[in-house]
């Protein structure tokens, strides 16, 4: 049954988000650096052993890895993530205020990726050989090795400083009311950098499937007992389609993965910013919940891929009931 499939598919994702906490876990355990350290900066140095032992005990820290990581499995299931070192607060409240953000960079990013990567990819597969084929191979290649941080840099040194025309940081202007055009005056650099990294690579993906699918024996078969040209088109769309979702979802982490960076460097305030303010200043708790919800964001958007895919591939369809 199809309900099954989806049922296994998140099951395996729950299996990959207990992997990763105790991945995370272990490796965030092993870095250098305790509670003092995120508390105190470079002072910590001036601390006392005893002071440092009273400081790791009040923050649980002086127990063994594995009983650390049962008790914050225990908390986590219950909704409680643990306190911050830095900031003093739940790390769920934090969180909970970081996570809209993200999924407004990201939803938005996709959404337009995916309708001038479909758009341009289409263009240039049914137009094989075309100025449009080589022009849209040609800026594909030059979207996907622009990197990401040198694009966001200039991004604002153009848009921000010379022109004037777009906030350089932040999702709303400290002086402004936080309306809707003052949050999107603030998204369009981020987003615009997000899209231009990623389109080159979805368009020619999707522009080489439809090439595939137009090169076929079974669309010389259909155009040789005289079948519709938009029939055939539109079976060379849906055919291209399943393994472009699937590419889709295969990418996604990576994609979150580029955000981080991004973020950062239009201080977006989301998760990606503040991990790695958290990973700076050692503040373990908060950048263990930020991977954490990271890893279940994506194991999502992982399912809703496989769902899409499931519901446009009949071979997947009869394979699962």
């Amino acid at each position: 049954m199809i309900s099954r499939f989806i049922v296994k598919r998140i099951f395996q994702g729950l299996f990959v988000i207990f992997f990763l906490s105790i991945l995370s876990f272990a490796i965030i355990n092993a870095a250098p650096g305790d509670p003092a350290t995120a508390l105190y900066g470079p002072l910590a140095d001036r601390l006392t052993t005893e002071e440092r032992a009273r400081i790791n005990k009040n923050y649980g820290v002086d127990r063994p890895v594995a009983e650390r990581y049962i008790k914050w499995t225990t908390n986590m299931l219950k909704g409680d993530l643990g306190v911050s070192y830095l900031e003093g607060r739940k790390v769920a409240d934090i969180l909970k205020e970081r996570i809209p953000n993200t999924l407004m960079l990201f939803l938005n990013s996709i959404t337009l990726i995916l309708i001038l990567s479909l758009t341009l990819g289409l263009k240039a597969g049914f137009n094989e050989g075309s100025f449009w084929d080589k022009f849209i191979s040609g800026l594909s290649v030059i979207f996907y090795s622009i990197p990401s941080f040198w694009l966001a840099l200039l991004f604002i040194i153009v848009f921000s400083v010379q022109l004037g025309l777009l906030p350089s940081s932040g999702n709303k202007s400290i002086s402004g009311d936080g309306s809707m055009i003052d949050v999107i005056k603030h998204l369009i650099m981020p987003v615009s950098v997000m899209v231009i990294s990623h389109v080159g690579a979805y368009a020619r993906f999707i522009q080489e499937k439809v090439k595939d699918e137009s090169n076929s024996h079974y669309v010389t078969a259909c155009r040789a007992n005289g079948m519709e040209e938009k029939k055939i088109m539109k079976g060379i769309i849906k055919n291209a389609l399943v393994p472009f979702i699937n590419y889709l979802g295969i990418t996604i982490p990576g994609f979150f993965g580029g955000s981080v960076m991004i973020e950062t460097v239009f201080s977006w305030p989301g998760l990606g910013m503040i991990s790695v303010k958290a990973a700076n200043s050692k503040d373990y708790p908060l950048l263990m919940g930020t991977i954490f919800i990271t890893g279940v964001l994506v194991v999502i958007s992982i399912i809703i891929t496989d769902i899409l895919e499931l519901s446009i591939n009949p071979s997947l369809r009869k394979q699962v009931t």
